[in-house]
């Protein structure tokens, strides 16, 4: 388990290293969306943190797990009207071609951060709430393979 996530760590230090350069001249909604990702990302690496080398506390983990579940699902997918593109933008064609693949893993977004969130307001120690991160980045990491062009 400590290697699996030692190694989505690393994929979310490399997705944020690049996240502010790619925001540069972005605007409107392809901003807003850019925006809101950044803030899934934040509050995975904050969840990452307690977990990786702790402290374990519930609270980091119902506060990043709100705002995760916050920014998907329908939130999400509204941050996507078809031709929402500008070349900042690392939203892929993909997203419009097969709308409902996307849709889809918008909603298991949202259903991962609640269970987690879930999971630590009732009591969860780091161990059980690691397996529910390691679902919730396996959400975003499959997600970001389809429909994410790399910059």
């Amino acid at each position: 388990m400590r290697l699996k996530l030692v190694g989505i760590f690393m994929v979310l230090a490399l997705a944020g290293a690049g996240a502010a350069f790619a925001h540069s001249g972005a605007t409107g909604l392809v901003k807003e969306r850019m925006d809101a990702m950044l803030e899934i990302g934040d509050s995975m690496k904050s969840l990452g943190r307690i977990l990786k080398s702790g402290p374990y506390d519930p609270e980091v983990a119902i506060v990043a797990g709100d705002a995760i579940a916050g920014h998907a699902g329908e939130e999400l997918t509204e941050l996507f009207p078809e031709g929402s593109l500008q070349p900042q933008s690392e939203a892929s064609p993909a997203i419009w071609s097969n709308w409902t693949a996307f849709r889809d893993y918008a909603g298991d977004l949202k259903s991962s951060a609640l269970a987690l969130k879930t999971m630590a307001e009732q009591g969860a120690d780091s161990l059980a709430l690691a397996d529910a991160f390691g679902e919730l980045a396996g959400t975003c990491k499959a997600c970001h393979q389809e429909f994410r062009i790399k910059k």
